[in-house]
């Protein structure tokens, strides 16, 4: 090869090097740019997301004081929910205490009527003449005693516990020794324990306990336990609970102690 032909081959080969090199150089200076572009935007990224993050923490912490007002509704409600509550349940037992006094009343009642034809079948046998006769167990359901008692009774189930206190006292001085005495003892304890005034109705229901076979002696011992419960009593309370289960361990009622006697324990 010739000179003459080698140095323009030279000269070309110089030429398209060096446009390489600015080629090249052009890419390194295209991609040294891409870094800061990516900064700018990231710095822009990171100012809105800090902005979303500070309105978000603001919308938090109002959603946590409207939580934290909504859990003081609840506990309040919770509480005035549970008072209500137990203020009810009490209610409802003692309704339904003075309900059973009612059938027991009732039951006493159909008892004396039912003896009627009994004693008169008894008689027409020849035996003995009985000791209680059709015309006392009319007289029983017949008589102002009955009359008194029914219209204390009426008295105290329309929670008149004041007039019915005095309507029993009265049958009492006047029947003291009448079918319905212990039952007008222990209504007398019963008015006592409606107003509140719980030493009197001890007193009172510790009278029914004096009656030979009352019908409302395990009816006062009950009482007697709730009135100290009342009075914040609770040891006089479990003793007094503990004597109705003790005896009387048949009454419908031991149930009920046993119960009062585990939330005292």
């Amino acid at each position: 090869m010739t000179k003459r032909l080698v140095r323009p081959l030279l000269a070309c080969a110089c030429a398209a090097l060096a446009a390489g090199c600015a080629s090249s150089v052009k890419q390194i200076e295209d991609h040294a740019l891409l870094p800061e572009i990516d900064i700018v935007q990231l710095k822009e990224n990171s100012d809105e997301a800090l902005k979303l993050a500070q309105e978000a923490k603001l919308d938090v912490q109002v959603v946590n004081t409207k939580l934290a007002e909504i859990d003081n509704r609840l506990v309040v409600l919770s509480e005035e929910v549970s008072s209500v509550s137990l203020a009810k349940i009490e209610e409802i037992e003692n309704r339904l205490s003075l309900l059973i006094e009612a059938y027991k009343d009732l039951q006493q009642q159909i008892a004396a009527i039912l003896v009627m034809p009994n004693v008169k079948s008894k008689g027409t046998g020849g035996g003995p003449a009985p000791t209680f006769s059709p015309s006392s167990a009319a007289a029983i359901v017949t008589s102002s005693e009955y009359e008194a008692y029914q219209n204390a009774l009426r008295a105290f189930n329309n929670r008149s516990y004041d007039k019915a206190l005095k309507l029993f006292s009265e049958l009492l001085e006047k029947y003291p020794g009448g079918n319905y005495a212990s039952n007008a003892q222990y209504w007398i304890g019963e008015s006592h324990y409606a107003s509140g005034k719980f030493p009197d109705a001890i007193a009172a229901f510790d009278k029914v306990l004096s009656y030979s076979n009352s019908p409302k002696a395990d009816d006062a011992q009950l009482k007697i336990g709730l009135c100290y419960l009342k009075m914040g009593k609770k040891t006089h309370a479990t003793e007094a609970f503990n004597l109705l289960i003790n005896r009387f361990p048949a009454s419908e009622y031991v149930p009920r102690a046993k119960k009062y006697l585990a939330e005292l324990n």
